[in-house]
Formats: C-alpha cells, structure tokens, sequence
C-alpha cells in the first residue's frame, strides 16, 4: 500500500525549519538516531514552498500568549466575535476553514473504477491543502485568531496524511516540515500537538503496512511516539495510545529494544495508566535476554514440569493453542522443526492456553505433538490467564522462547520461519549437519 520509496529514517532527518521573523530561514544537516544506535546523516533539503506558503513565514514564537485584559486584547476578541457570528466574508479565515469543511463533507463520485476514486481524493485533498495553508497564513501571527488557526493545521495535516498514504512524497516531506515549523513556532500550542501526532500516525500506518519488509519503519514509529510523549506529556491519552503501540508492535516484530524503549517510557512516564501496569510483565519477558529462566507448571497428564528440569540441554518454550489460527497454521512446520532437533538434545515445554481441554486432546490426536505441556486444570488459570502468559506479558500465539544448555534465555522472539535457522545456531554444527 505504500511506496517503497518511503524510507522513513531518511524522512525523519527532512528539513526542520527555525526561523525568527516572517521570511527568514536556514538549513542545516539533520541527523536521525536509528533505533539500533546508528545516526543516519542526511543533506537537509532547501528551503521551499509548500503549495504556496513556505513553512518559514510561520515565525517562531508568534503566537505568544497575549494580555487578555488589554484594551488592544479586549479590542482584537470583540472584533473576532463581530467576525464569528455574522456571515464569512469571503477570502476571510473564517470562510477558508468553512470551505475546507464543505469539501470534507462533499460525497465522492459513485464509481467502481479505484484510480478515479483515488483521483477524487486526491484532488479534494490537495484543494484543502491550499484553502489551509492560506488560512494559516493569514492567522499565525494573530493571536486572537489561534482557534481558526488550529482548526486550519488540523486540516492541512490530515490532508497531507492521506496524501502521503497514496504515496505522494512532498506531502510526506511536508508532515515533518510543518510538525518542526509549527513546534518551533511555539512548543506548548495545540498546533504544535495536532502536527505531531499526525506525524505518528503517518509512522504508524508504515509500520503497520511495511514494517515487516523494512525494520526503518518500526524504529520510526518507536522514534515519533516517544517524541511525542517527551514533548507532549499533558496529552496523555495520545501519548499512551502511541506509546502503547509502538512498544506492541515492535514487540511482535522482535524489534526487542525498540520495544524495551517505548514500554519503559510508557511505565516512568505514566505511571498510573492501566497501559503502564501492563508494561511491565513485557518488560520482564523482553528483559529475559541472558538470564535464567524460571518457568513451569502442572501438566495435561498430571505431573510437573519446569526448565530447570533439563539443565544441560537446550529447551524450547512454545505457547500455544489449538484455538488459534496462527498457530494451527505452522503447527506442522514447527513440530516438524522440533522433532529434527530432538536427536541432537533439544528438549521442548509447551505452555498451552486453550479454555476447553478437550480441544487440546482432539488437537494432539490430530496432530501427533509429543511436547509436555504445561496446562493448569483450575479454569480460572487457563486461557490469557495462564500464570505463566500473564507474568511475562504473553498477548501473542505462537510465541517461541529458546534457552540455552545453562538455563539462560537466547531469545523470546523466534519467528516460526527463523526456528530451524535459530536452533541450528545454537546446537553444534557438526550434530546438525550430521542430522
């Protein structure tokens, strides 16, 4: 769905724009941390302009609070409320932000063709992205006019954002440019916010869609929601939404210290939303690298099993359910991989989080699995509230943990497709080869 073109770590060091005065401008080199520690450098793009309006008029600190009990103050609010409630004059920001929400609500053209209803969009949104930019200009110096201001760098950003989802490069250059222009203008405004959250947005849509293909997008993801929490802590619902995601998704796609970031950022910053408490078993689990592994529990046939039972011998933790699909999916791939391993030592727990035993019987007949099994038979401890999922923040199946031959975890990320390539690393290479 997006451009391969995209590469977001190069976006991320775009032209950032600090100006002081209406026109005036600089550039310089940007740098980006990667989420493995390396700076990415890049040449910052030159000044220009974006539909009309070059970022650099929207000077840095315009829009400092004013004296409300001024008699100028007092003025300016009367005249804007004489503005407010008789008709929009034509060309006013008022009438601007009133055609840019007649073109939000106007019906698309009925067709099946999708290259015209990209058009469509296309075209409407480009059409906001000028009535915006000239509403902005014509209201980021006027303090009293900060409300149509906003509603002004709302729309020109979304607009922008779904542009940039239809692969349109200068509207990708242009969410960073204005994110840094309108931060730079003032830090503390809801211009300032509303820009970088849209931005995350912009980094969420790409992890989601590219980030399995390409790691850049999910360490852009971690970068923006983390920088948006760092300089908008009063937007807390945001900025634990953001965090909360990031630090998922880089978690399902092993991007183990891109997630370590965000759910430590997400627990010290705020502490006393549900999503911190939830922090930290992942945490727990994500902090296992290298150290021993206690873990265990009754099993289907009655008895005990734990990791340190097999000390001296690598141990692969599977949780799984005959519920789930992913998992029912590459059973016979990972089952498969795991007998072939077997021979050379390797010995398997897997950590079962079905509701019904039965199901769990009827899979094992089917499937020929010999793994013990840790299951517990109170109905209270099975499921997602299986004490071992829940101690270590277990949300997907199949999961796949390897320790090694000391009883310290390798890994708790092995993809089903990794697993012969992972546990050939770990085992003698001789004994695998011979296998």
């Amino acid at each position: 769905m997006l451009s391969a073109r995209h590469s977001l770590v190069g976006l991320a060091t775009a032209f950032a724009i600090f100006v002081s005065g209406c026109g005036g401008d600089s550039t310089s080199p940007q740098t980006a941390e990667s989420g493995s520690g390396a700076t990415v450098t890049t040449p910052a793009a030159p000044s220009s302009e974006a539909g009309g309006l070059p970022t650099a008029s929207i000077s840095a600190g315009a829009a400092s609070t004013p004296d409300l009990d001024s008699p100028e103050a007092k003025a300016a609010a009367a005249a804007n409320q004489r503005e407010a409630s008789g008709p929009a004059q034509k060309g006013s920001p008022r009438w601007l932000v009133l055609e840019m929400t007649k073109l939000r609500m106007q019906p698309f053209p009925e067709t099946d063709d999708i290259e015209k209803q990209r058009a469509a969009r296309r075209s409407r949104n480009q059409e906001i992205v000028k009535l915006a930019e000239e509403a902005i200009a014509k209201t980021h110096q006027e303090p009293e006019l900060e409300a149509v201001f906003n509603v002004a760098v709302h729309r020109l950003m979304e607009s922008h954002l779904e542009l940039s989802l239809q692969g349109d490069q200068d509207s990708v250059d242009a969410l960073f440019s204005f994110a840094d222009s309108f931060y730079a203008r003032d830090p503390k405004s809801r211009a300032a916010s509303e820009s970088a959250y849209i931005l995350s947005r912009f980094a969420h849509k790409n992890a989601q869609y590219s980030g399995q293909q390409d790691v850049r997008y999910l360490q852009e993801f971690s970068r923006q929601a983390r920088s948006f929490a760092e300089r908008f802590p009063a937007e807390q619902e945001r900025a634990v939404g953001l965090l909360n995601d990031a630090a998922a998704t880089c978690d399902f796609h092993g991007m183990r210290e891109e997630a370590i970031l965000c759910f430590e950022t997400l627990r010290q910053k705020f502490a006393d939303a549900p999503q911190a408490q939830q922090a930290i078993p992942a945490l727990r689990r994500l902090n296992l690298i290298g150290k021993s592994l206690d873990l265990g529990g009754p099993t289907l046939d009655g008895g005990f099993i734990s990791v340190a039972d097999f000390k001296g011998s690598p141990v692969l933790v599977v949780f799984w359910s005959s519920q789930a699909a992913p998992f029912v999916e590459q059973a016979a791939s990972i089952i498969a991989t795991t007998e072939k391993y077997e021979a050379q030592g390797l010995q398997v727990i897997g950590v079962n989080l079905d509701m019904d035993e039965s199901a769990i019987d009827a899979f094992l007949e089917k499937s020929n699995m010999g793994w013990r099994t840790v299951f517990h038979t109170a109905p209270e401890r099975r499921g997602w509230n299986h004490p071992v999922a829940v101690h270590y923040g277990v949300t997907t199946i199949p999961q796949i943990w390897l320790v090694d031959a000391e009883g310290k975890a390798v890994t708790t990320s092995i993809a089903p497709k990794d697993l012969d390539a992972t546990l050939a690393k770990l085992l003698p290479p001789s004994k695998a080869a011979a296998n």
